[in-house]
């Protein structure tokens, strides 16, 4: 009886240990190819959303910039056309004679009695312009006419294609309306002073004047 026990006994031992064995391999092989496997490319897979969350992010980047862009063109595009119909260009150095021949009228002894025109040294000015220093010359007008004459002078200095400023009109009437009506020539005494502007001659185009 004891032999028998013995034996079951050794068996069941046996058996508890090939059990324990069968169980113990797959669960350390499932260990290990978890951490050989699994958990590597899992951090991979990790890495790799990070890298296409930061793609994702640039490019979102790069099409908002590209489309700020596009607006910033479009409102340059908008300011030159706006600038070309509103501004006056800056006069070249072939073209100082452009505004003194436009406001230049005839002295006939009723319409226009006398004008003067003086003009002053040309004078460069820094800090006004994009492209460079530009130069400005004081034209002034001292004229005895009709108030349609001396407004028709101001017209064309308006009208000519460069940039004038009026920097100062004064006009002043010579007689009272009485002595107006009893001349049937009123007259008024004005002074006008532009500011004609013009673009710096370059460098090269300074040395070949001085030759």
């Amino acid at each position: 009886m004891n032999r028998i026990q013995a034996t079951v006994a050794r068996a069941r031992e046996a058996f508890d240990r090939e059990t324990i064995a069968w169980a113990i391999v797959p669960g350390t092989a499932a260990v290990l190819v978890t951490a050989l496997f699994v958990i590597p490319n899992y951090m991979r897979a990790l890495d790799m959303q990070d890298e296409a969350q930061r793609l994702e992010a640039v490019a979102c980047e790069n099409i908002s910039q590209r489309n700020n862009l596009q607006l910033l063109e479009r409102n340059v595009g908008a300011l030159r056309e706006e600038c070309a119909r509103r501004c006056r260009p800056l006069a070249e150095g072939a073209e100082h004679e452009r505004l003194l021949a436009t406001i230049t009228r005839p002295t006939d002894g009723t319409v226009v009695r006398e004008q003067s025109i003086r003009t002053g040294q040309m004078i460069t000015v820094d800090g006004i312009a994009i492209g460079g220093p530009v130069q400005r010359r004081e034209v002034s007008v001292e004229m005895t006419a009709s108030f349609e004459s001396v407004f028709g002078v101001l017209d064309a200095a308006e009208s000519v294609d460069q940039l004038v400023t009026p920097r100062v009109v004064e006009i002043v009437v010579l007689h009272g309306p009485v002595e107006q009506a009893s001349m049937g020539n009123p007259a008024v005494r004005a002074t006008m002073t532009f500011d004609e502007w013009f673009e710096a001659p370059k460098a090269a185009d300074r040395k070949e004047a001085r030759r």
